[in-house]
């Protein structure tokens, strides 16, 4: 795809911004176009599927009553806008501990995998299991999760992130960098804590 197609692309998005204002058609435009985006960030935090289309129906449902009082007009402030409601609402979600119970009865359902986005946080090529991942990311401070989430399961920018949580750029790179820092010493220590595969095949403890 060329630059000058891409960019007319955005200039159309930009303008169905405006219309959806008043235009249900438009705004069946937007929702097509950022609802992948929208469910696959809710996937990601939520696990369960059930979980990530609720929560992903609450934000449409909440902009959907609100765009006419968005002030943006533009694709970038659209999304930023989507991802904002979006994090609010997951991590009204996960404030229910029977919630956050069921999404880690629901990762363990998922067995041990090799994650992309494992590999991108703590740097290696560890295989790492999703309870396991999930339940040091809820030992982090709502803040570090959410910029943790928006950077890694939202593809966002530190700018972005920034603008998303209403948070000085400097601010996001520094919480980032120190939640990375926890989150990477507990999975470590996970991993250390295991009994080696050689010992437990000898029945050693």
């Amino acid at each position: 795809m060329t630059q000058k197609k891409t960019m007319e692309q955005a200039t159309q998005t930009d303008g169905l911004v405006s219309v959806a204002r008043h235009d249900r058609e438009a705004f069946g435009l937007l929702f097509d176009e950022f609802h992948p985006q929208i469910f696959a960030y809710c996937k990601r935090r939520l696990v369960r599927r059930t979980s990530a289309e609720d929560v992903t129906s609450e934000v449409f449902l909440k902009v959907a009553g609100s765009i006419q009082d968005f002030p943006g007009t533009s694709t970038e402030e659209f999304r930023k806008w989507l991802f904002r409601i979006a994090t609010n609402q997951i991590n009204a979600h996960l404030r229910k501990s029977i919630r956050r119970r069921e999404l880690l009865e629901s990762a363990v359902e998922l067995g041990r995998i090799k994650s992309s986005v494992v590999e991108a946080i703590i740097d290696s090529h560890t295989q790492l299991d999703w309870q396991t991942l999930y339940e040091a990311l809820g030992k982090l401070s709502e803040r570090e999760q959410s910029i943790i989430s928006l950077r890694f399961f939202g593809s966002l920018s530190h700018n972005q992130i920034s603008d998303v949580l209403v948070l000085k750029a400097g601010s996001v790179r520094v919480t980032l960098s120190r939640a990375l820092e926890k989150l990477k010493a507990r999975l470590c220590n996970h991993e250390t804590s295991k009994p080696a595969l050689s010992d437990t095949k000898h029945g050693v403890n």
